[in-house]
């Protein structure tokens, strides 16, 4: 499990990153900025967590859905690169995406049915086929691997292993002996989110080569609840809709990605 000591880390660089691009700054003043946002995040967290539990105790869904928008941090979080964890092999990963819906380079590519034929490779059979053979054809032209290319490109399809590290990183900040943190299937259909929509939005995929190198950009959304002590089961009491955006350069290993966190409107 990712610890808060790692979260904090991964806040810090960004904001060296950020502050590097804008202005020459002297070393020593540069480490007092990045140590005073560490500890003002810090104590934003440290803060939150305290309400929620205060309020989860006395049943103030509302109370908990205003502490939630009072913070701003939620609105921007860096992520690092996500990790294939415990030796996952490529056949869970296949089986972790053959069922998700997948846009991949503005093609629907759904899920297959009882009836679909798996040999029949199509956009009704699922995305692992034809990640398959896109990733045999952009390895020809890169020095990548394709079966290390096909590996990182499943892992970030495969929902239940891609939303780990975000798993732990709500968790860090939302779990308490009050609120548990769940993560909600793909096809959990929440009755009370805005316009009535389900979850489960597709993955957008974007995979192309470009100068001889393989790049890839994705937009995935993962959804967790959050339960009360005690009823763990059925609707969470909270919808939390996490919006992940990567852009990486897999030739290079160079990674941007991000994380947004949005909870349901108070009223």
């Amino acid at each position: 499990m990712a610890t808060y000591v790692e979260y904090n880390a991964t806040m810090a660089t960004a904001s060296m990153t950020m502050a590097s691009h804008s202005v020459d700054i002297n070393p020593s003043v540069m480490s007092t900025i990045i140590d005073q946002h560490v500890e003002s995040r810090e104590e934003s967290v440290e803060k939150l967590k305290a309400n929620l539990v205060r309020y989860a105790r006395s049943n103030d869904r509302r109370m908990v859905l205003r502490s939630l928008k009072d913070v701003n941090f939620l609105s921007y979080i860096p992520l690092e690169a996500p990790v294939v964890r415990n030796g996952v092999s490529v056949s869970e990963l296949e089986t972790g995406a053959y069922m998700e819906k997948v846009v991949l380079n503005g093609t629907l590519l759904s899920p297959p049915t009882q009836d679909t034929d798996i040999k029949n490779i199509g956009t009704n059979s699922g995305c692992v086929m034809i990640i398959k053979g896109l990733t045999k054809e952009l390895s020809k032209t890169s020095d990548l691997d394709q079966n290390s290319l096909y590996k990182q490109v499943l892992l970030r399809l495969a929902k239940s292993f891609a939303s780990e590290d975000i798993y732990d990183l709500i968790n860090s900040m939302m779990g308490s002996e009050e609120l548990i943190v769940k993560t909600l299937s793909s096809d959990h259909s929440i009755k009370n989110r805005n316009k009535g929509e389900s979850a489960g939005d597709p993955s957008d995929l974007r995979l192309y080569n470009s100068g001889g190198q393989i790049h890839m950009i994705v937009d995935s959304t993962f959804n967790f609840g959050l339960f009360r002590k005690g009823e763990t089961t059925g609707r969470p009491w909270i919808l939390i809709e996490c919006k992940v955006h990567e852009r990486t350069n897999l030739s290079n290993n160079e990674c941007f990605r991000s994380l947004i966190v949005k909870t349901p409107d108070l009223y």
